[in-house]
């Protein structure tokens, strides 16, 4: 099993280096997702069915956003958060091993990991609250990336597609109901995102970090996923002390580049352009056109990846 991971891994690079890619990562290919593989890594957490984790008020969800339950598991806090052995460290060292260009580490962000991971039921013999549990999942995502950073890699992307769903609240309000999370007004997650990614990334150097808001990949019929542009989340993202923001703009449900006219962000950007949900193909003509128009509103002066 290790002899063909370590060939998909060695094929993704070597596509990754033909098209040019300055910056490349070793296509995840040993995590089954890029949420789960916490739990395979981390006794902290134990991956549990969400078929296992359902109650009624999670359930009026599911056939309203075609959910496919049957195969999705969380991750589930069950002990104190802790680093306990590295998450991705291994899979940076051995791209490099394979590549002479430059190596980027994707791992999941602390908010999108913590309402995917408290549990109510499962979790709250740990930490009471989801609050409890901040400062050891910032402490544990801050570790990782600084051993990313002292094997080798030049840029760790925290993965937050939990920010994305700020924009319709939709898929946010079934993990709400699914772990029992008790939340009033849904701007206090706007606020505890910002504040769990910055506590996150506070005092670390030496090494580039970005946070990649996606819109959702799956089901493939889009009508079932967020719909919304970033200015819904705007003010908590212009607040991520981040040095890059990898935004998705290949589908229509995320809006125009709007929400960042006026020098909101001074960042760098890294534009998603090419719809991956989409079978067809799209032009370099389409992909230049969309480049363009981001570079209306971010200026040429800013560094695009």
């Amino acid at each position: 099993m290790k002899e063909s991971y370590d060939d998909a891994v060695k094929l993704a690079i070597r596509e990754q280096e033909l098209t040019g890619v300055d910056e490349l990562s070793d296509g995840e290919q040993r995590r089954f997702s890029f949420l789960a593989f916490v739990a395979e890594r981390l006794p902290s957490f134990r991956l549990i069915p969400v078929k296992e984790l359902m109650n009624r008020d999670a359930e009026k969800f599911v056939g309203e956003m075609n959910l496919p339950i049957d195969i999705i598991s969380n991750p589930v806090i069950v002990e104190k958060i802790r680093r306990s052995r590295p998450l991705a460290v291994d899979e940076v060292k051995f791209a490099l091993k394979h590549t002479s260009k430059k190596v980027k580490a994707p791992i999941i962000g602390p908010y999108t990991l913590l309402i995917n991971s408290w549990n109510k039921s499962k979790s709250g013999h740990v930490y009471r609250s989801p609050d409890e549990a901040f400062e050891d999942m910032a402490r544990l995502l801050r570790e990782e990336i600084i051993a990313l950073r002292d094997a080798g890699a030049s840029f760790v992307q925290l993965d937050e597609p939990g920010i994305g769903n700020f924009c319709d609240y939709k898929y946010t309000s079934w993990l709400l109901a699914l772990n029992g999370w008790k939340v009033s007004d849904m701007r206090e997650l706007h606020k505890i995102s910002a504040e769990l990614i910055n506590r996150t990334v506070k005092g670390v150097g030496g090494v580039k970090v970005g946070v990649h808001i996606c819109r959702g990949n799956w089901p493939a019929d889009e009508a079932h996923l967020s719909k919304g542009g970033y200015e819904n989340m705007i003010d908590e993202i212009v607040e991520l002390k981040v040095d890059q923001l990898v935004l998705e703009y290949a589908t229509k449900r995320a809006g125009s580049f709007d929400a960042f006219e006026g020098d909101r962000w001074d960042g760098e950007v890294g534009l998603g352009v090419i719809d991956v949900k989409n079978p067809r193909v799209e032009s370099p003509e389409e992909i230049v056109s969309r480049v363009e128009k981001a570079k209306d509103v971010f200026g040429l002066e800013k560094k695009y990846a």
